[in-house]
């Protein structure tokens, strides 16, 4: 005789208000968000992510320290011109983004392919297209977070730091808003594309982050040499291959400032192709990586 137990659970059918597609899609945003910053998850899961938003804080605070004792000591304007300005800053906050978008991206895409839930989540009103468009816009939104914030409290500390006055320097300092928020743009899109395209190639996360970050620093000092030893006919647009250095490029321009010789302004681009590289990146990317999950669907 059977062992077997019959439980009455009280099931139910869901009786809630059914958001559809729009509703699955902010869902997938929300628990990508939770997921890159260890939310509702095991503590070590947390160190990295918030580690890394620690060293952003403290980036922006040391800067806005040196700026506050040079501006007690009466220095504040020769000093000023030697620290990094809202353009040069970009560099800093880069190396840190560039960590949390090695790291996270991968946990973001890759086990839900190993652990086979794909098909769940194409089981309800949602395309491949928007889940993958949901995981990129929540690592977008953080992303962005780290280059506009620290920024934005640099922008707000210097006008409160200004002898002239707070409201006085932002009125004149109005274009850095669109340039931090544009320049910060260019930077999320190339950096995250690049990160997603091997995401959702390479199974493994360590693995993924290691490619991606060789990707970044080690494939322009390869395309530096190409270029400066090459030559065969269009060796030159070997240059466009130096990713890392394409959102440099834009940022030099929108700020009106020369941070170092990149290798395809040595090439003989302009900065606007480096924009056009990164436009251009971004569509590869997404078709690549939707065609790789209607396969997997």
């Amino acid at each position: 005789m059977s062992d077997a137990v019959i439980v009455d659970r009280g099931y139910r059918s869901y009786e809630g208000p059914r958001l559809g597609r729009r509703g699955a899609i902010a869902a997938i945003v929300r628990e990508s968000m939770r997921r890159a910053l260890g939310l509702r998850r095991k503590a070590r899961r947390k160190i990295l992510p918030w580690s890394l938003i620690a060293m952003a804080i403290i980036s922006v605070a040391a800067l806005v320290g040196l700026h506050w004792a040079a501006a007690r000591v009466g220095i504040g304007g020769i000093v000023a011109s030697r620290l990094p300005g809202y353009g040069q800053y970009f560099d800093i906050i880069s190396r840190i983004a560039l960590l949390f978008i090695a790291f996270i991206t991968p946990q973001l895409l890759a086990p839900d392919r190993r652990e086979g839930v794909l098909a769940v989540y194409f089981s309800r009103p949602l395309r491949p297209v928007d889940y993958l468009g949901a995981k990129f816009a929540a690592l977008g939104i953080l992303v962005m977070g780290f280059y506009v914030v620290p920024e934005f409290v640099f922008h707000i500390s210097l006008a409160t730091l200004d002898p002239e006055g707070f409201f006085p320097y932002l009125g004149a300092n109005l274009d850095v808003l669109w340039q931090v928020a544009f320049v910060a743009f260019v930077y999320s899109i190339a950096y995250i594309s690049v990160a997603f395209a091997v995401a959702a190639f390479v199974p493994r996360t360590g693995l993924a982050a290691g490619v991606f970050l060789g990707i970044m620093i080690i494939l322009n000092q390869i395309v530096a040499a190409i270029v400066e030893l090459g030559t065969f006919p269009g060796s030159r647009y070997v240059a466009l291959l130096a990713l890392e250095e394409h959102p440099r490029i834009v940022r030099d321009w929108v700020f009106g400032i020369t941070t170092g010789e990149y290798t395809p302004r040595v090439a003989g681009f302009d900065p606007w192709v480096s924009l056009a590289v990164v436009g251009a990146l971004f569509v590869l990317v997404a078709v690549g990586v939707s065609e790789r999950y209607r396969r997997l669907t």
